[in-house]
């Protein structure tokens, strides 16, 4: 069984990697649908939680 802190520490990771990809990705001009399939593909995470990453890490480039 996962630990808080286990869980706490996979969420600021997968938040970072999401960071990363939004930014860099944006940088490289791709548009927002590929961005978001970028997300779900490389953490595994549903379209709602890859649109919520942008909607983060968007706005802050």
């Amino acid at each position: 069984m996962c630990n808080l802190s286990e869980l706490i520490e996979e969420r600021a990771l997968e938040r970072g990697r999401a960071e990363g990809i939004v930014e860099s990705s944006i940088e490289f001009g791709l548009p927002k649908n590929e961005i978001l399939e970028r997300l779900q593909s490389k953490l595994n995470i549903p379209l709602n939680t890859a649109q919520e990453y942008f909607e983060l890490y968007g706005k802050s480039v």
